[in-house]
This record gives C-alpha cells, structure tokens and sequence, in this order.
C-alpha cells in the first residue's frame, strides 16, 4: 500500500473522551493520503475501549505503550511509525477542523520556501463549547498570507507571545526539522518544546498563515500550561530561547535581544506578585535566580551601547 503523504500524531494519556474526539475530528479530515496514529501510555485501559469503534478503518493506528513512563517516552515510537513527508501533532484535547489537513498540505506542496503551516485558532472548553476564535494575526489575506520566517522569529522571541500555535495548529515537512518533538525535552525544553521547534523551522524558511480557524485548542483544568510552575519555567525558557538565539546570531541582534529581556521584566512586574502565591518553593527559586540573570545580562547588554528598536514588524502579526 502506499505511504501516507501525512502522517497526524496523537500522544494521550488518561483522556478517553476527549481523545475519542481528536481522533474523529483527524479522521473526518477530507484528505487521502492520511494516517492517524495514537500512542497511549494511560493508567488504565478505558481509552483503548473508546477507540475500539476505529480499528476497522485502515488509516488508524492505535499503539498501546504500557512501558512509557514519562511523556518522552511516549512521544518517542512516532518516530518510526509516522510514514508521511508533512507531520501534523494532535494532542489528545485539542481538534482538526474541517479541511485543515487538505487546505495545508496543498500549501506546503505549493511553496517550497516555507517550512510550516498554521492558522488563527478555535478556543474551547471542555464540553467543546466555542469560548473565542484567536486572532493572533491581524489581516491577513485570504485565505492565507505567508510571512519571512527570521522575522516572524524576531517578534515571537522579543515579546514572548506564541502566535504560531500549539502543537496541532502546524503542519510541516518531517525533513524540515532535525529536533523532533518525539523527544519530548526537544534540546532541553519542556515547557516550550513547541517553541523550540518553530523556531528551528523559521530559521530555514518562512511561515504561512491561513486566516481562518483551522485548529481548536481546549481549555481545562487539566492542562500541564495552566500550573503556575509551568508558567515560570515558561519564562525561563523564553530567556534560554532568546539568549541562544542571540549568541548564535538568529532573530535577534543586540538590540532586539535587549527589548526581548526588557519584555521578561516587564511581565515579571506585572505578573508575578499572583503566581508566587500559587508556585512551590524550589519553581520560585528557579525562577528568581533566572530572573537575575536576566538582569544581568541587560545590563551588560546596555553598557554595550546599542539600544536600537524596530518599526518593520510583520504588518499583521499580533503583539
């Protein structure tokens, strides 16, 4: 049988209801050349009894990892089970919407110069209700504009905002990108590991952005990003993220760089009084020792001279 041209890849973990809906939403996809491929390492055998009802149809493919005990080690068999050339995440709560699969991959096929895909988002709740749709970018054409990817880069970088999208809001070439998120500590990052990869693939080509919601994140209590530790490493990340790019000469000069720090302060002054209330000890302390950094390396950033700011930003890019 011939390969599929995308590969959809849905880690999960003790959700069966809302997996069931991620994979019915990957397989309603009007594309053909699909697989879909669920790895599960959950504690219990209730979403292998959910996604029973899918085992007929020959696009799906369920794996069973009892032996994961971690997130990467659960990540981790997509690497050789995904046969398609475009890769497209799935995480177990979020959704496909109609046609985001053929509307991308064409895209992709189209313009050889950019590296990943994505779209506005859908938000939702739990039970699925419509909370937002997310426009992250402002104006763009229909039904998708393509942006230089160093310089989408710069701008994610220096205001710490993730406008590309979770996960499953790209798809991109399995080529494209040397560090996979199957190692789910993708060079060291854990809670920005998508971030990391984006930026990877900005760095050798550019972005193409569909106006429309093509992508349905959902909001629940459940999720690892709403837990105050997760924030702040968040932040810390965002400052490793800067710091490499910066000494390795991509995104950001001195002065870009120097906004980007001054944006981490920023938050800090804004944000932190509610989250140090909510955080354990050891993620405050973290946090606090990289906020000195971060203030360290202004101001040897400052003694430098160069304080230049941007007025080309992206014309439809959200800050």
């Amino acid at each position: 049988m011939k390969k599929p041209l995308v590969s959809v890849m849905i880690p999960t973990y003790n959700r069966p209801a809302y997996c069931e809906q991620a994979v019915r939403s990957a397989l309603e996809q009007d594309y053909s050349s699909l697989e879909v491929i669920v790895c599960d390492n959950s504690t219990n055998e209730d979403t292998a009894d959910a996604l029973a009802r899918f085992a007929s149809d020959r696009r799906f493919c369920y794996v069973r990892n009892r032996e994961a005990r971690t997130k990467a080690d659960n990540f981790a068999p997509f690497e050789r089970l995904a046969q398609g050339e475009y890769l497209q995440w799935l995480m177990d709560d979020d959704l496909l919407l109609s046609g985001k699969i053929s509307r991308m991959a064409d895209c992709l096929s189209q313009h050889h110069d950019v590296t990943l895909v994505t779209s506005n988002r859908r938000f939702i709740d739990g039970k699925g209700h419509v909370l937002s749709d997310c426009s992250s970018f402002n104006g763009v054409p229909e039904p998708y504009g393509v942006m230089e990817g160093k310089l989408l880069g710069r701008e994610v970088l220096m205001h710490q905002i993730n406008s590309i999208g979770e996960p499953s809001a790209v798809l991109f070439r399995r080529q494209d990108l040397e560090h996979h998120y199957w190692r789910a500590d993708c060079r060291g990052y854990l809670a920005l590991s998508d971030m990391a990869m984006w930026l990877e693939l900005l760095e050798k080509g550019d972005c193409a952005v569909f106006s429309q919601p093509l992508s349905a994140y959902r909001r629940h209590e459940g999720q690892e990003g709403q837990q105050p530790e997760v924030v702040l490493l968040a932040k810390l990340e965002w400052f490793q993220l800067g710091e490499e790019s910066y000494s390795q000469g991509r995104f950001l000069d001195r002065g870009a760089y120097v906004r980007m720090l001054e944006s981490l302060l920023d938050w800090h002054e804004r944000e932190f009084g509610l989250l140090a209330s909510l955080a354990s000890a050891p993620s405050i302390g973290a946090y606090m020792q990289g906020m000195d950094m971060v203030r360290e390396r202004l101001r040897q950033l400052r003694q430098g001279g160069l304080t230049r700011s941007y007025d080309n930003a992206p014309s439809f890019l959200t800050t």
